[in-house]
């Protein structure tokens, strides 16, 4: 078999537009299967991290001779993190759970002498119980000419709040977690297809 050239290799995933986001998990094993997307996150710019811990080695060594007699290895972890800008209800019931959002219809403020705060009209908006929730699932990204996809599943992830420099960035919500689903096809990548492969091919 002749060598593979730089320009043989390249297949290349860059230029992200879109950070889909469904509940359930997918069989990345399967040769056909679908996904519906519940949530379109609005992602900050540079946010996004995956990655995996470099592995840890395990060097096994013998008397009277330098360097490793064998070894072996134990995979890193894995690390996904992204910044959600936003405290849109829908987004803090994926991050906290239904029962964590609350509405509030009507709360006053008194006493300031500023009439825009004191006005009797009040405020309404949404409160939160900030608990642990495991949010679990499949993400897809999506690239700028929308002909590359790259897949998650068996995602695992835990939100926080975050609003660090509110002279120059909104409120947000972090989400940081990992990935499950060990022994399991957990990451794909895909093309656009030319066209429409009949079923069961």
């Amino acid at each position: 078999m002749s060598m593979k050239s730089k320009q043989d290799l390249k297949d290349v995933f860059n230029g992200l537009s879109s950070l889909l986001y469904q509940s359930a998990i997918v069989d990345l094993s399967q040769a056909t299967l679908s996904i519906t997307p519940e949530y379109d996150l609005p992602v900050t710019v540079d946010t996004l991290q995956i990655s995996q811990e470099d592995p840890t080695i395990n060097h096994y060594k013998v008397i009277g001779l330098d360097g490793d007699w064998t070894s072996s290895a134990t995979l890193g972890n894995m690390n996904i993190k992204f910044t959600v800008p936003t405290k849109a209800k829908d987004v803090l019931k994926l991050a906290y759970g239904e029962d964590a959002v609350k509405e509030i219809t009507k709360l006053t403020i008194t006493g300031t002498g500023d009439t825009e705060l004191d006005d009797t009209k009040g405020f309404s908006g949404t409160s939160i119980m900030l608990k642990k929730k495991k949010v679990t699932g499949t993400f897809v990204l999506v690239d700028e000419e929308q002909t590359n996809l790259m897949v998650l599943t068996n995602v695992a992830l835990w939100a926080k709040p975050l609003y660090e420099n509110p002279g120059t960035e909104p409120f947000a919500i972090q989400f940081t977690g990992t990935m499950e689903g060990a022994g399991s096809h957990s990451m794909a990548w895909l093309k656009k297809n030319d066209t429409n492969p009949s079923q069961g091919s």
